[in-house]
């Protein structure tokens, strides 16, 4: 055989080799990676847990916060239910999981066993689990300023109807959005935009869009945040119901019983008003003891959000007084035949308020929603007695 030959061979060798090793050190410098991120989702996962416990531990802690200690407290007790199904999702994720190639998992020095060492996780792996570790975190955001805000108080104190409702500060408060965080890199511009979207749900994309857009200051900033917004919705942080409005996706519809305003002072207007708002409403404003009739309803819904008519309600109303005091002064003989013509009076037709169908549909959500029900007699009364200790899955 020729030497030059023999030499190609080798050198075909020694490439190969060095292939493969080069492939498998990219594969396992990418498994490393993934491995970390893996183990900094843990450390996220595990300090709400040392959270929630410190205030048993640390009377300092406890004296900050006392509401916590309180184990007949609505919320602590439904964060501590959502914490209970938070750790077995998490059991059961990492069950799921591929083990990594070649390894069992190896021995921290604290001698406890690193989870992450013996994992292989994908990247939708981590996905769910961030996906996980996010709705934790809020929950307990939202069961720590609940319980801060009545310490030992009892939810009266406040004028809430039900604990649960203090999970949410905007409870009964105008639809305000909020300003819009950093947006310099795409993590940045993710978590900015959730952030906003923690803030302002329910709302549609549409005009989540819109406001992101408004609040960005530039083009560039405001192409980021529309990125942000899709990747907030492709990652399953938000969803949309079947009306269009974009929740939490930890949020369970049913048991959220919060309602804004409209008003002075609102961000929002009428049109951005979800069914299920004005549904809550309806049931605040119900007495526990009797029912009203559609009518007297809708109008005091109507005035307790600061609803008031569009546009187009209100120029219609004005040409109509304007044909009016013009017919007015037309001589006699003129109205006398107008009204022959006209005898209802010549007006232009005034279309149903915009407002008026919104109070409808969410009267129609309250009662196929079990929040409200239909009596012998034709009135509304509520029918959900009770609300659950938490909205969050």
């Amino acid at each position: 055989m020729e030497i030059w030959i023999i030499l190609v061979m080798v050198l075909a060798v020694v490439l190969g080799a060095g292939g493969w090793a080069w492939v498998a050190a990219l594969q396992r410098h990418q498994l490393h990676g993934r491995q970390d991120r893996w183990r900094a989702l843990e450390g996220r996962f595990n300090q709400v847990t040392l959270d929630a416990d410190r205030y048993e531990r640390s009377p300092g802690d406890a004296l900050a916060a006392p509401g916590w200690l309180d184990r007949s407290s609505p919320v602590v007790r439904g964060f501590s239910g959502t914490l209970k199904r938070a750790q077995r999702d998490r059991a059961e994720l990492e069950r799921s999981v591929a083990p990594a190639p070649g390894r069992a998992g190896r021995e921290i020095t604290s001698g406890s066993r690193d989870p992450a060492s013996g994992l292989n996780p994908t990247e939708a792996d981590l996905q769910e689990f961030e996906l996980l570790v996010e709705r934790l975190e809020d929950a307990y955001r939202d069961a720590d300023r609940a319980v801060r805000s009545t310490g030992w108080s009892s939810p009266g104190a406040l004028r809430v109807p039900h604990p649960q409702f203090l999970l949410d500060p905007r409870w009964g408060q105008a639809a305000v959005l909020p300003r819009l965080g950093s947006l310099k890199d795409p993590k940045a511009a993710e978590r900015s935009v959730k952030e906003f979207l923690d803030a302002a749900y329910p709302l549609r994309r549409e005009t989540a869009l819109k406001a992101l857009r408004e609040r960005s200051g530039g083009a560039s900033n405001a192409y980021r945040a529309q990125k942000a917004l899709d990747r907030v919705i492709q990652t399953r942080r938000y969803t949309a119901d079947r009306h269009g409005f974009l929740w939490p996706s930890a949020t369970v519809v049913e048991y959220w019983g919060v309602y804004r305003t409209f008003g002075r002072g609102a961000d929002l207007q009428a049109q951005d008003i979800p069914p299920v708002e004005v549904a809550n409403a309806l049931w605040f404003l119900l007495p526990e003891d009797r029912g009203m009739p559609d009518e007297e309803l809708l109008r005091l819904a109507q005035e307790h959000l600061a609803l008031t008519p569009g546009f187009a309600s209100g120029l219609t109303q004005t040409l109509n007084e304007g044909i009016a005091r013009g017919l007015k002064s037309l001589p006699e003989n003129v109205q006398r035949t107008l009204g022959e013509v006209a005898p209802n009076g010549v007006q232009l037709p005034a279309a149903k308020p915009r407002i008026h169908q919104l109070l409808a549909e969410g009267l129609h959500e309250g009662l196929i929603t079990g929040r409200l029900q239909r009596q012998p007699d034709g009135t509304v009364r509520r029918l959900r007695v009770q609300w659950p200790s938490t909205y969050r899955r």
